[in-house]
């Protein structure tokens, strides 16, 4: 393929790519307030988890966690440098410090193909990576997605690593850039490390990489499992976590997996579609486009029969499928993406352009995905624009984000309903259902959620002026505990941060009670009361005995330690 933009196709892709990440350096250094979205719990995960790792308590030991430890880390690592910097931006790009040097070594191997190829695998790349816009919305009003952020990492990362199996083709590199992707897929994502491995499987089969990659490969990320596992010990606690999660989801996978067949259908069915229409032209004697592909290009091995192109279409749709089984909504089918630019290509354009068949199925296999995250990104920017700010000084300023008037204002009423009517709300939390089915996508409860820990942090410092305490380890009875880091106090241990009572939040043992007994103080959400909220508090019981629950604020209550005076408290 000849090469355009000054024959440098290599020069100007890495010039992008560099550009971009100046930008996104930029980005980081202002002080940007997003429109908040909908379910934006996992926010606060990472604010938590970094947070006690900083303060010295070790994952999956004295916390819980529903990720691998790789995110918090790199999350830490980036604010810290930027303290300002929007959260919901650090945390979306915080993979890259890891991604970008991989995906510089894909595009240096793809410009050999052409300044297209490079772009064709750099600008979605750019777009998934940039952008925290999950596929499916859960809200009419649009906001950048808090939550999903792992599955959108996981979904860059599996990325990659199908363009490194295309593109890539030294041996070196391949065991350099697939040995990094599956350490950080492995700490950061376990179920998208899963999907990697039947990818690399059919690869491995297929002779795609060769048993000598695939053997360094495995030798790399074993030792420096290994080493880490000695210096640390938190492979084999992170292993035992994984095992407590997945008896907690037992029973659950063949339903996930309906489930999102049913939300990924338009991409499931055109990219079923296209690899029945590549078996039908293989049957009928049509030349493979994979083996079309590789042949200008030096490979180390000969493919094998199954090297074929709609076998790597049928294993990519069921990777993505078995992926996306457990993290609904985010974009796990852009794994595709760089096979089908395989296809695009294997031939002359003009060939490509003559079966219109094939080029429509590549296009609604490629392009809904991508279509829907950047009308997304437009909508919130566009809408955006006369949003009002949510003020919450006591917390973080990277927490900085606006919602629309409306909500605002009807957050304000609600948080009003909820304290005169809290019976109300207890009798749907004991009959096990939400007040309203899509309560945790409204906008108004993300507000409330945020005000209302604004609030309680405010309540905290005047009842310890006032009875001359201090409360150094504090817990929150929610799905995670942003504000222990917001006021720089000690977070209780033996708790699980994502602590959704039904999937992650596991069965105290005697250990974990012991050292969550330690808390001076539990915060308890009640706008509203919840089933989730009163399970988690249930489930941990046994390590707040002989706690006195007090009121701090009309939307909080808390539990506080035995051990401090009972002189001026005022008990409900």
């Amino acid at each position: 393929m000849t090469t355009d933009l000054r024959g440098r196709p290599a020069f100007f892709a890495l010039t992008v790519l560099g550009l971009s990440v100046v930008a996104v350096a930029a980005a980081l250094m202002l002080p940007l307030e997003l429109p908040i979205g909908a379910s934006f719990w996992d926010t606060y995960i990472y604010l938590d988890g970094a947070y006690r790792m900083e303060q010295g308590q070790q994952i999956y030991r004295d916390f819980h966690a529903p990720v691998g430890p790789l995110s918090y880390i790199l999350f830490g690592v980036l604010h810290s440098v930027f303290e300002t910097a929007n959260i919901v931006l650090l945390i979306q790009w915080c993979l890259m410090l890891v991604t970008v040097p991989v995906m510089a070594v894909i595009c240096w191997s793809a410009a050999r193909r052409g300044t297209f190829a490079a772009l064709a695998l750099l600008v979605p790349y750019l777009v998934f990576s940039v952008l925290p816009f999950n596929v499916v919305s859960w809200n009419v009003f649009p906001g950048v997605d808090g939550f999903g952020y792992y599955n959108r990492h996981g979904a860059v990362l599996l990325y990659l690593l199908v363009a490194a199996l295309f593109f890539v083709p030294s041996r070196l590199a391949q065991v350099l850039v697939i040995s990094t992707l599956l350490l950080t897929l492995a700490f950061t994502k376990i179920n998208a490390f899963a999907a990697a491995g039947l990818i690399l499987f059919v690869a491995v089969v297929t002779r795609r990489i060769g048993l000598a990659t695939s053997l360094a490969v495995a030798a790399i990320c074993l030792s420096v499992a290994a080493v880490t596992e000695l210096i640390t010990g938190v492979v084999s606690a992170y292993l035992l976590s994984v095992l407590r999660i997945l008896e907690n989801n037992t029973g659950v996978l063949f339903q996930n997996i309906m489930f999102t067949v049913s939300m990924r259908f338009d991409v499931i069915l055109a990219g079923g579609l296209l690899a029945l229409y590549l078996l039908g032209s293989h049957i009928r004697g049509g030349t493979d486009l994979v083996a079309d592909f590789d042949r200008p290009a030096v490979r180390p091995l000969s493919p094998n029969f199954l090297d074929r192109d709609w076998v790597w279409v049928g294993v990519l749709i069921a990777a993505n499928i078995l992926y996306e089984s457990q993290n609904w909504g985010s974009a796990a089918s852009i794994s595709v993406w760089p096979l089908l630019v395989v296809f695009l290509l294997a031939r002359p354009w003009g060939e490509v352009s003559a079966r219109p068949a094939l080029a429509l199925l590549v296009a609604l296999t490629m392009l809904p995905t991508f279509t829907k995250v950047v009308h997304s990104a437009f909508r919130a920017a566009a809408t955006s624009v006369r949003d009002a700010s949510i003020e919450t000084p006591n917390l973080p300023p990277s927490i900085n984000m606006s919602a629309k008037d409306l909500s605002v204002r009807g957050a304000e009423k609600s948080r009003r309903v909820m304290e005169q009517h809290r019976a109300a709300y207890e009798h749907y939390a004991r009959e096990n259902i939400l007040p309203h089915y899509w309560l945790y996508f409204d906008h108004r409860f993300q507000v409330n959620v945020l005000e209302t820990m604004n609030e309680v942090i405010s309540a905290i410092r005047e009842r310890e002026a006032e009875l001359g305490r201090r409360y150094e380890v504090i817990d929150l009875r929610d799905f995670a505990n942003p504000i222990v880091a917001a006021m720089g106090r000690t977070p209780a241990r033996g708790v699980a941060i994502g602590g959704d009572p039904y999937r992650a939040a596991f069965p105290l043992i005697e250990a974990e009670i012991e050292m969550l007994s330690e808390a001076d103080l539990v915060l308890l959400p009640v706008c509203p009361v919840t089933a989730a909220r009163e399970k988690l508090l249930a489930d941990h019981a046994a390590a707040f005995a002989g706690f006195r629950r007090i009121r701090l604020t009309g939307c909080f209550d808390a539990l506080e330690n035995p051990k401090f005076s009972a002189a001026g408290q005022g008990g409900t």
